[in-house]
């Protein structure tokens, strides 16, 4: 395991949830609202600025496998995403959003 920087904005974030309200949600077939609002706010943060556009238009239906899995902390994201398992803290921040 690599050893992940402090990152206030991080750690508010894991925090305090952020979402965004009445935004149209593109996966609603089988992404709540409030989770794709999650998605939104994260799109904010450093680092994940295409996470919506990978959920929403380049791998849907690998996304939807991966937040129907049982435990999805122990399977990789698709995309590049999958990085994220040696970054545990933002892979946290993932599944805050996907799997509060």
């Amino acid at each position: 395991l690599s050893v992940e920087e402090y990152n206030a904005s991080y750690f508010n974030f894991l925090l305090r949830a952020p979402y965004f309200v009445g935004a149209e949600n593109p996966l609603e077939d089988w992404l709540p609202s409030k989770n794709w609002g999650l998605v939104l706010k994260l799109c904010e943060l450093e680092g994940f600025e295409n996470f919506g556009t990978n959920m929403e238009r380049d791998a849907p239906t690998r996304f939807k496998e991966w937040f129907n899995e049982l435990t999805p902390e122990d399977v990789k994201l698709p995309l590049d995403w999958k990085r994220l398992d040696s970054l545990p803290f933002q892979k946290l921040m993932v599944l805050r959003c996907l799997r509060p």
